[in-house]
């Protein structure tokens, strides 16, 4: 084993220490009393989530999310901040989508710190399926659990697009 390959397991085996200490640091093992307040808190944020996502109410959503929130649809630009989740929010919420329907698979908590994942459903006019897929939420709790980072994927293929081949970006791009 070379040097390079020693210190990136070094700082592995670290870092891995460090998110462990930093969960144990907040006195809540799993099933804890303040683990399953956490967990029941989350599930009420999901639900008022849902709830704002089917009355369509932009302002409702955004007001779930955390100030410096990011927001990464599927083949769109990334959406930063809690205003920007709200502008975004108001020009999805249009027709045809009618609905919204949310499973939450898994939840784990981490101190103030959480992630959830599931799959979704967006219902259009009469519940036909208009996108279904998976999504992950990093949330944090800032005085009330928000979602700080939300990414989602869409499982149904997206139609072919007779355009020319796009010329494909350099290795060491960022955005």
């Amino acid at each position: 084993m070379n040097s390079l390959t020693r210190a990136f397991a070094a700082a592995a085996v670290a870092a891995c220490f460090l998110f462990c200490a930093g969960c144990a640091s907040t006195g809540a093992a799993p099933g804890s009393r303040s683990d399953v307040e956490a967990q029941q808190d989350i599930q009420d944020m999901h639900s008022a989530l849902l709830k704002a996502y089917n009355a369509k109410d932009a302002s409702g959503i955004a007001a779930l999310y955390t100030d410096d929130a990011v927001l990464m649809p599927p083949n769109l630009a990334t959406v930063k901040s809690k205003i920007a989740v709200s502008d975004f929010m108001r020009q999805m919420l249009v027709p045809p989508m009618s609905g919204m329907l949310l499973n939450y698979t898994e939840t784990n908590v981490c101190g103030d710190n959480a992630y959830s994942y599931g799959y979704y459903t967006v219902l259009g006019a009469n519940g036909v399926t208009v996108d279904r897929g998976k999504f992950v939420e990093i949330l944090r709790n800032d005085g009330g659990w928000k979602i700080s980072r939300d990414i989602w994927n869409s499982d149904i293929v997206a139609p072919a697009v007779n355009a020319a081949p796009a010329t494909p970006a350099p290795a060491a791009a960022t955005h």
